[in-house]
């Protein structure tokens, strides 16, 4: 069955197969179209959105590895443009959707499958990838035990009991909603009702608007394409998002364990006190910017996926005035942001504030234009290391009211934790203390962040004094490995590192009292576990922090 769906798509793909693709259409189109309905109500809306899933499946065929259950993903597109479909329909009256609901044609048969059916699809969308799976063969195909299994390489047992599991699953879903049931009713009900039959003239029209990948669409259709593969990228981005601000941690906030190596080399040269020294009165001008390579390797994918971020952002650290326990008041703005994120060399989305501030609802990285202005207090102890930050939840609530759901989520993983507390931490690094060339000290810290907390165990070496960008600076080498001590679901999904190292080097100034240049190197494999899937993502961030001018 999967062989034979898979070996059309590929003969599709290959050769613009037109008999091999409206086979396709035939076989899947009242499940696309009986999923469509259940989420928008409404036969047009339905029409519209199962042209574009289809449209959707011509563009990414020669994407799908061969192992895809095409069914599930088939679902899954649907369940993704209705959304879509829906943000942009939201003006509909209530009064439209319960005239609906009452029609005749579409009068559920039982009351169980009414108070499930506006429900069903997002609650399948919840489970994991095989669960998934079993339902939609089981349910929406009508597929045996047997069939289920060897799509899923398991025996007939194993397919029974991962059935009867997706069920109950559903039946706790329905429970929380306020819907109690049996799991014999609910297989029942979706048994009964479904897949219900897409009009007949649909099929022909699809397969000639997709075998055209949609270019003689109408306006609304092509927009629900975009839409939906827009959120299809989304899916994929947030685990370039949730991952991407690791780098960052090396700066950041978190309970620090020092030594000094007993076996370091007694130095030479003056020792050198290192320790962070805010000038009261002045600003410094910073810029950060991180790039971010990786590799991930999705189940059922013969190819990997090639994933590309680069983020770049500047910012300015006015020292107020000296507190009474030595310590400063600081006050950060950001100045500046733009981010780019790409996939197997494509532009997947982008966001730069000096060409534009303004917080564009179709673009998720938009809401760091929001950022621009923003201002946080710190206040730091004698040494330089951060104690508390204000004005965090005034940007919180500022990003909440101006942005999109997308976009909150997009801020709330790049920025969560003690993310905020990082920016200027850099005195959580130094020894606080005189160190000569040739002498090294190593700390050891916990941090948390949107994945979970951190681990962070480097070591630190003053390999020597240089010029660096004018200036006289103690020039230190850092190693190290970084390591997942618990690990976050928030983000709704986990994220766990396997492997982590670092390296990097960065100069500090002692007649300044700042690191003035920083590189920072850690090289990843991540294990990434979402509700549908497992991944392994191998990752290389390369950081820079640069301390541009103090005016």
């Amino acid at each position: 069955m999967t062989k034979d769906d898979m070996a059309l798509v590929r003969d599709y793909a290959a050769g613009q197969s037109e008999q091999a693709f409206e086979t396709l259409v035939a076989r899947y189109l009242n499940l696309v179209y009986s999923a469509a309905m259940r989420q928008v109500r409404d036969p047009h809306l339905a029409e519209e959105v199962t042209q574009a899933v289809f449209i959707i499946l011509a563009r990414k065929a020669g994407t799908l590895g061969p192992a895809t259950i095409l069914p599930s993903w088939l679902h899954r597109a649907a369940c993704f443009t209705a959304a879509d479909a829906l943000k942009s329909r939201r003006r509909r009256t209530q009064r439209e959707q319960e005239a609906y609901m009452q029609s005749p044609l579409n009068e559920p048969e039982n009351e169980t499958w009414s108070q499930i059916a506006p429900l069903l699809d997002t609650a399948i969308a919840g489970l994991n990838e095989k669960d998934r799976h079993a339902i939609v063969l089981r349910f929406f195909q009508d597929k045996s035990l047997q069939d289920i299994g060897a799509a899923l390489g398991a025996s007939d047992d194993a397919a029974k009991m991962r059935v009867n599991r997706a069920l109950e699953k559903l039946r706790q879903f329905f429970v929380k909603r306020g819907i109690a049931s049996t799991t014999e009713t609910i297989s029942r009900a979706i048994s009964a009702n479904s897949v219900q039959p897409a009009p007949a003239v649909l099929a022909k029209s699809i397969a000639a608007l997709a075998l055209a990948k949609g270019t003689a669409g109408s306006s609304s259709t092509l927009t629900l394409v975009k839409g939906a593969l827009k959120l299809m990228a989304w899916t994929n981005t947030k685990t370039a998002i949730v991952t991407g601000a690791v780098m960052l941690l090396v700066g950041g906030g978190g309970a620090a364990i020092y030594a000094t190596h007993q076996n370091s080399p007694k130095g030479t040269g003056i020792p050198v006190e290192m320790r962070i020294k805010w000038m009261v009165g002045k600003k410094y001008l910073l810029h950060m910017e991180l790039n971010q390579s990786a590799t991930v390797k999705p189940p059922n994918h013969s190819q990997p996926a090639e994933q590309e971020l680069k983020w770049t952002q500047d910012f300015n650290v006015s020292v107020l005035k000296e507190l009474q326990n030595g310590g400063r008041e600081l006050e950060l703005e950001f100045t500046q942001e733009a981010i780019d994120f790409s996939k197997g060399g494509h532009a997947i989305s982008s966001f730069d504030s000096a060409q534009s501030s303004t917080v564009d609802a179709h673009n998720p990285f938009a809401i760091l234009g929001a950022m621009v202005g923003a201002r946080f207090e710190y206040f730091t102890d004698a040494d330089g290391k951060v104690q508390t930050v204000a004005g965090v939840n005034e940007l919180t609530d500022h990003i909440a009211a101006v942005g999109t759901r997308e976009q909150q989520e997009v801020f709330k993983e790049m920025f969560s934790g003690d993310d905020f507390k990082n920016w200027l931490s850099l005195g959580d690094w130094l020894p606080n203390r005189a160190v000569s060339a040739g002498q090294s000290w190593s700390v050891k810290k916990d941090v948390a962040n949107a994945i979970g907390v951190l681990t962070v165990d480097i070591k630190f070496t003053f390999k020597s004094w240089e010029q660096h960008g004018g200036r006289k600076c103690a020039h230190i080498e850092q190693t190290g490995d970084s390591s997942s001590k618990s690990v976050s679901k928030a983000s709704g999904m986990a994220v766990k590192i396997d492997q982590g190292k670092i390296s990097g080097e960065f100069w500090y100034d002692p007649e300044l009292g700042m690191v003035v240049d920083g590189n920072n190197n850690e090289d990843l494999i991540l294990k990434i576990t979402t509700r549908t899937q497992t991944l392994t993502k191998q990752t290389k961030n390369r950081s820079r922090i640069t301390l541009m001018e103090v005016p």
